[in-house]
């Protein structure tokens, strides 16, 4: 397993406007989160801790659900546009020059996706995908075969389908690399060619999830060591006020990962992808075992005729 990760460093670094767009983007979410778990802790002065924790637990839920969908659809131009910025770079060894990387990725992702709908609706169809071959047609013990890790083989197969979004990831970047204009016949032959591939991609995934882990744990204790010392100085009945602090370090820990750590794994991954991609040719046998266990495939075959 070779993740690759100076490499992917040094190609990021080149990216810097686009680390300054994930940063305004999520920093200012941890604002409005701030902000909120103020809201919460004056409620809960108010009406008690049951109130605020009952109003956090409504919050979480459907925040999360929000949370999600902004940054699945509201967020794909800019993670397309940096995946396109990346496989450039990946592909030619430098940028682009004579514009700006913003204008010259969104200009990218338009002349392949059209619009925006559809970049969200091949994405959606290859997560699918991949997850429906991770669960059917792949085996995690096929990767890692350790005696006795039957019993663990469902909690690595639950972080291994976490680890699914670099790999998708590298699925887009796989249509800027061949230059296919039919979007979705490009995205099921990087569907094919992960599957040719998928025991050395889904290691250097796993890896980098794992780093991920890791990656957040030191963050947070990061940000645990300011926010607790003010926590110590409040006085001992504003437990929820300290309560919220630690919450606050969490998600501060977890945007770090976020806004730097994540395209970093994402151009480990497809630095790996395109690396298999070159020594594989799509082989068109995959197709029927595909479409035996995934209907998205079969959606996405169809849509790639169609084109």
């Amino acid at each position: 397993m070779s993740l690759q990760l100076g490499q992917a460093m040094k190609i990021v670094a080149q990216t810097k406007v686009y680390l300054l767009y994930r940063a305004m983007i999520y920093g200012s979410a941890a604002v409005v989160f701030a902000l909120f778990l103020g809201v919460i802790v004056l409620i809960g002065s108010i009406f008690g801790a049951g109130a605020a924790f009952v109003l956090f637990i409504i919050a979480m839920i459907g925040g999360s659900f929000s949370f999600r969908f902004f940054r699945e659809y509201v967020l794909y131009l800019l993670q397309a546009g940096h995946i396109a910025l990346i496989t450039e770079i990946a592909d030619a060894g430098k940028l682009p020059s004579g514009t700006s990387q913003t204008a010259w990725a969104k200009d990218r992702v338009m002349k392949y996706y059209k619009e925006v709908s559809v970049l969200a609706l091949v994405d959606q169809l290859v997560k699918g995908v991949l997850v429906s071959l991770n669960r059917t047609l792949f085996n995690i013990m096929l990767v890692f075969p350790v005696p006795g890790l039957d019993g663990l083989a469902g909690i690595v197969q639950r972080i291994m389908n976490f680890s699914l979004t670099y790999i998708d990831e590298s699925v887009i970047a796989y249509t800027f690399h061949t230059g296919n204009e039919n979007v979705f016949d490009a995205a099921k032959k990087g569907i094919i060619v992960y599957c040719q591939s998928w025991k050395a991609l889904l290691k250097n995934a796993l890896g980098l999830t794992l780093l991920s882990y890791v990656f957040v744990i030191i963050t947070t204790i990061m940000f645990i060591i300011p926010l607790g010392t003010v926590s110590v100085f409040l006085p001992a009945s504003w437990g929820l006020a300290k309560f919220a602090l630690f919450i606050l370090a969490l998600f501060l820990g977890i945007s770090a990962k976020w806004i730097l750590f994540d395209p970093i794994a994402c151009t480990s991954t497809l630095l790996t992808f395109l690396k298999e991609a070159e020594s594989t040719t799509p082989d068109p046998s995959w197709e029927s075992r595909i479409e035996a266990v995934s209907d998205k495939f079969r959606t996405l075959k169809a849509k790639a005729l169609a084109e």
